[in-house]
């Protein structure tokens, strides 16, 4: 009986190793979602003095190194592609059990977000980097409609929705080390060069409001950081703004109003294409993200903002 217990045991123990292996080779390594709130919680506890977070326009329009080696300031991108507010409400809260910034910084490009549910890949990327934990499972259930509830248990669990990775697996996914390096910040640099027009919403006053979804979180995450008596910074990182997207960034003025500028703060950066130094012709990658060109001109304007705007460490004397 007990030689029967030991090989049960024995069993289980290979099988959670072979899963664990499994797991390691099948998952998914997106850069633009997983991979930052896996490297997230990497950084050594209460390194980080600014959180950037939202989608896209974020990561790939700021430099944390270039924030470091400017104005020493430590910051790091914990966004993913197009992650609505909802996912970043509950990032955040996950976020706060590991780091206690000084400043969050959201890109509210998201608030335009017409839909109440998200596409699969979304979802994964919002969600996949997380660990196990109630907040996990509240951003599935949040980004699934009602007929796919029956599925958040699927997504929680996650190696039932990549096990059929296996068809792309080579022999090198075996070798390969997919660890992060220890400098990682979450930043993923768009090297590509399109020409593009300059945008201009100026006469554009009218307002278009975000959906109940969308503003009902967005209240909560600023009444979480509120409550957590962490500044908000709002921003719109450098794009080529759309008439109906200027509409809705109209409403958060009126939104914004039942919070003091010391706790929340709003900047459209949009508005300042030439203080930044931006070119149309040489420094975006696309419609929505500059490049690595641009970047380097918003990251290092950003922090000189930053400075100018916060109280914030500077690391560059220290060891």
């Amino acid at each position: 009986m007990k030689r029967k217990g030991i090989r049960i045991l024995v069993f289980f123990l290979l099988a959670g190793v072979l899963l664990s292996q499994l797991n390691r080779v099948l998952a998914f390594r997106y850069e633009d979602g997983i991979r930052q709130m896996e490297g997230f919680y990497k950084q050594p506890e209460g390194s980080i003095d600014v959180l950037v977070m939202g989608s896209s326009h974020a990561y790939v329009d700021i430099d944390p190194t270039v924030l470091e080696a400017e104005e020493g300031i430590y910051a790091y991108d914990l966004c993913a592609s197009m992650q609505p507010v909802w996912n970043t409400y509950y990032t955040l809260k996950e976020a706060l059990k590991y780091q206690h910034p000084k400043l969050i910084v959201l890109d509210i490009y998201r608030l335009v977000e017409p839909f109440d549910y998200v596409k699969e890949s979304k979802l994964i990327k919002s969600t996949f980097g997380m660990r196990p934990s109630k907040e996990k499972m509240a951003a599935i259930r949040e980004s699934l409609s009602a007929e796919q509830q029956k599925d958040a248990w699927l997504y929680f669990l996650e190696f039932s929705i990549y096990h059929n990775r296996y068809r792309e697996v080579t022999f090198s996914d075996f070798l390969t080390d997919h660890s992060l390096p220890e400098n990682y910040r979450g930043h993923v640099p768009a090297d590509h060069v399109e020409v593009m027009e300059r945008p201009d919403v100026s006469n554009v006053t009218g307002q278009m409001p975000m959906t109940e979804k969308t503003a009902l979180y967005f209240r909560k995450l600023l009444d979480l950081a509120k409550q957590e008596e962490i500044p908000v910074l709002l921003i719109l990182t450098p794009y080529i703004v759309q008439e109906d997207d200027q509409k809705v960034y109209n409403t958060v003025a009126e939104l914004l109003a039942a919070y003091p500028e010391n706790t929340v703060r709003f900047l459209d950066f949009n508005e300042a294409y030439d203080e930044i130094g931006i070119d149309f012709a040489t420094d975006f990658a696309d419609y929505d993200h500059l490049n690595v060109a641009g970047c380097q001109k918003f990251s290092s304007y950003f922090g000189k903002v930053l400075r100018t705007f916060y109280e914030l460490p500077d690391h560059r004397n220290e060891e």
